[in-house]
């Protein structure tokens, strides 16, 4: 536990999150309980199930704790050179390398669609994805059509997918997001773009038909004048 955090500072909720990531140093993510998690934390087992909402919450809570070195380096890049994707790439490559050396954070991982979609994960994603997918929104480059919550979890879930690339190098990383990401975040088509462009030619078509039916008319009347 940080000594420089002491108890009286931190809520109750806070205290077991890391008497839960205690336990979890000592006995792993299968041996882990919530008795001993609510013993370390000097409450009772009622008290922590009430607090923490079970054992998958819990592990939501204490992976959240352990990601926040991750989130700061992750901030770092996206605060750095070069273009909005490239940032992202560089986000992508890092997590899918640094993320599953943690159990917990395989153990999130491990719940793929239900963790990219929890309230708390999709706020932490945002400190980091939400200004620059806004960012590439405002210059175009980056789609509108789908609501920012959606692209979030899309992320997550391909941050996922990369971390348990069995590979999971910086390559794979990123072949990954420039095969997957940047496809699906660009902007599309619109659905009605191929119909619009037909209707725009059957209207040019039409209008230079008409012309050459008039330069005809004029054509015969200049004829019918000369033989006068």
């Amino acid at each position: 536990m940080d000594e420089s955090v002491t108890t009286n500072e931190m809520s109750l909720r806070e205290r077991l999150v890391r008497a839960a990531d205690e336990e979890i140093r000592h006995r792993g993510t299968v041996s882990v309980s919530m008795t001993a998690i609510a013993e370390r934390a000097g409450v009772s087992r009622a008290t922590a199930f009430r607090q923490l909402g079970g054992a998958q919450e819990m592990i939501v809570q204490v992976g959240l704790l352990r990601a926040e070195r991750h989130i700061e380096r992750a901030l770092d890049r996206s605060a750095g050179h070069g273009d909005i994707f490239a940032k992202m790439e560089d986000t992508m490559a890092y997590n899918a390398r640094e993320l599953p050396e943690d159990p917990v954070i395989v153990a999130l991982m491990a719940q793929h669609s239900a963790s990219a979609r929890h309230p708390d994960i999709l706020a932490v994603t945002s400190a980091v994805s939400e200004p620059l997918l806004r960012t590439g929104q405002e210059a175009g480059l980056i789609r509108t059509d789908i609501p920012l919550e959606e692209l979030l979890e899309y992320l997550i879930e391909q941050t996922f997918l990369a971390a348990e690339d069995p590979k999971r190098s910086d390559e794979a990383a990123r072949l990954r997001f420039r095969r997957y990401v940047v496809p699906a975040l660009r902007p599309q088509p619109s659905e009605d773009g191929g119909d619009a462009a037909l209707e725009d030619l059957e209207k040019a078509l039409e209008a230079a038909t008409e012309a050459l039916a008039v330069a005809n008319r004029a054509a015969r009347r200049l004829r019918h004048d000369a033989t006068e």
